[in-house]
């Protein structure tokens, strides 16, 4: 496809669809760990236009957010003469979780502007066509993660939480699930803890805060756990760890919201967000375990399949726009 991709962080979603798309991926990830705005805008907007001028494609793939990024591309498309399909986020679509009036304007700008936008449940597509835009359901592909043998871990049974310590993970509750449940279910915490001025030394002993972690060391975690967690109290969010775990084939504890019960529909249990309710989810996974594993491997192999139908279908579409 001709086509180019830009995104300003380091997100595995940009990485597969864009080689399942056969579209030059440009990822300028340094911009996202920039923390002077002005900086990281001008840094961010200089590279990109250079990268179009030398492209010079018909049509352009944008992760949003940045909100800066996707409205930049929707306001000069047509005097560069090529077509934006955006990918937006649930950030993207809800900034600020929806609590700042300008941002949301310019979210609904975007939306606007886009001759696509893609989203991950049918709930997002009717927001983005409520603001008179058009959207196509793209869930995350199934990504590739290498298979390998485990490494060995503290526990009897080892469970990674991923999470980045956001303020729609309830990352407490799950350390204090933990000191409620049996020793030897050991919990592995990614993400920067620092952030939330978190003290390793303070959570229970069967808690191991990991901190950012690499790629390689990412993979291996997935291919040693029972069984990972990623939790979000957003009602329309697909999170990223969910399809890393089907990857994987493993079982998984996701938050109980509609989203995430209808897409990752076998192969997990379904939590509040409440102690009880997570350290009861662990003990669960725990003894259904095999049959979880099970369902897996089908899921996988479903969505793999519905997936490339949807590519297809959504390769269609962009054929039509770019004649």
């Amino acid at each position: 496809m001709n086509a180019v991709w830009f995104t300003w962080e380091n997100q595995r979603r940009n990485r597969e669809l864009s080689k399942a798309l056969g579209v030059k991926l440009f990822e300028f990830k340094e911009i996202d760990d920039m923390k002077n705005p002005v900086r990281k805008y001008s840094r961010g907007l200089l590279r990109t236009g250079r990268a179009l001028l030398r492209e010079k494609p018909p049509l352009v793939f944008c992760q949003n957010p940045s909100l800066v990024l996707s409205s930049f591309l929707v306001t000069i498309k047509k005097l560069q003469g090529f077509r934006v399909c955006v990918d937006a986020h649930n950030v993207g679509l809800f900034p600020k979780e929806g609590r700042s009036r300008m941002l949301g304007g310019l979210a609904g700008y975007v939306q606007r502007k886009a001759d696509l936008t893609l989203v991950t449940n049918e709930h997002l597509q009717r927001h983005v066509e409520q603001n008179g835009g058009r959207a196509f359901v793209l869930q995350d592909r199934i990504p590739d993660i290498r298979r390998k043998p485990p490494v060995g871990l503290k526990g009897r049974y080892n469970v990674l939480f991923i999470c980045s310590y956001a303020d729609d993970e309830p990352y407490q509750m799950v350390f204090d699930a933990a000191e409620k449940l049996d020793a030897g279910i050991h919990i592995y915490v990614t993400g920067n803890y620092r952030k939330r001025n978190l003290d390793p030394s303070h959570v229970p002993p069967n808690v191991t805060l990991m901190g950012y972690i690499s790629e390689d060391l990412y993979v291996d975690m997935l291919n040693s756990v029972d069984a990972t967690i990623d939790l979000t109290s957003r009602e329309n969010c697909l999170v990223c760890g969910a399809y890393e775990t089907v990857a994987v084939e493993k079982p998984q504890i996701l938050s109980d919201t509609r989203a995430l019960r209808d897409y990752f529909n076998r192969g997990a249990v379904y939590t509040p967000h409440t102690v009880e309710g997570i350290r009861r989810s662990v003990v669960s996974l725990i003894e259904n375990r095999p049959f979880l594993e099970k369902e897996a491997i089908e899921l996988k192999r479903q969505r793999q399949a519905e997936w490339e139908l949807k590519k297809n279908a959504l390769q269609a579409i962009l054929s039509e726009m770019v004649q």
